[in-house]
């Protein structure tokens, strides 16, 4: 039988029959202010309340500015960090490399460089005088949930199909070898009313896409979940002052 872990999102859990599979990779999809980052943080949050370690890797926010925003919905982070329950992981300088570089005497392209910093220096951390892989420095924290945010970020650099599946299964690979229940998040691409299949929705476990409805209406909708039956109807959730509430006993309706 599959283990659970509890999400912490009032209403998925019950969507996803005591919420997700325990050690899998799900994909977070959305377009911006869906609330991915809520989503995402809320369910690292409520691990902590479980006694949980947690890890959040920012491949786009600072480490100050998320400690505010989170501490909107009453999560401090910070104080969890000081308790050694939370860990937070700044990578978001792949944002800032150049698009031309030196490395040695050789001149590279941005986007050579940014593949050399994803296998050498943004997958890599540094803990006292040590260098670790991000799996092993992950690993030996004992994390049980870990946030990714957002895998975007990572592979703006790799325009072509292949290069940003390659990237895609370097990070993927990575995390997977931690053993935690991790979640990554994505910018859902939308072709006018429809939505683009990503890449990295095929090699996840499981799919969850958040969106903002003409309506005006937020809806979430499980797209699949490996290891688990899930509830796939579009069920409709609000951001309030303490994260996001889903409401998996309504129906989405939509002319």
């Amino acid at each position: 039988m599959v283990r659970k872990v509890e999400t912490g999102i009032p209403g998925l859990d019950k969507m996803l029959q005591g919420g997700f599979p325990e050690g899998r990779m799900i994909l977070v999809m959305g377009g911006p202010g869906t609330g991915k980052t809520i989503f995402s943080s809320q369910f690292l949050h409520h691990g902590t309340k479980l006694g949980e370690k947690t890890v959040y890797i920012s491949l786009d926010e600072t480490k100050p500015h998320f400690l505010d925003e989170m501490l909107t919905f009453g999560w401090k982070f910070k104080e969890l960090e000081q308790d050694n329950r939370f860990t937070f992981i700044d990578a978001s300088n792949i944002r800032r490399i150049p698009e031309e570089a030196k490395v040695g005497r050789l001149q590279v392209t941005g986007k050579e460089l940014a593949r050399e910093r994803l296998k050498k220096s943004i997958f890599t951390t540094l803990d006292g005088t040590q260098v670790r892989a991000i799996d092993r420095f992950v690993g030996d924290l004992g994390a049980q949930r870990v946030v990714l945010d957002s895998i975007s970020g990572l592979t703006f650099r790799f325009p072509e199909a292949w290069e940003k599946r390659q990237a895609m299964l370097e990070i993927m690979e990575a995390l997977d070898n931690v053993g935690a229940t991790c979640l990554i998040i994505s910018e859902a691409i939308t072709i006018g009313e429809e939505r683009q299949v990503q890449a990295e929705e095929y090699l996840s476990h499981g799919a969850i896409l958040l969106q903002t409805l003409k309506t005006g209406e937020r809806a979430v909708r499980i797209v699949k979940m490996r290891g688990t039956e899930a509830d796939s109807i579009p069920r409709p959730y609000q951001i309030g002052q303490t994260g996001i509430e889903v409401y998996s006993d309504q129906t989405i309706y939509q002319t």
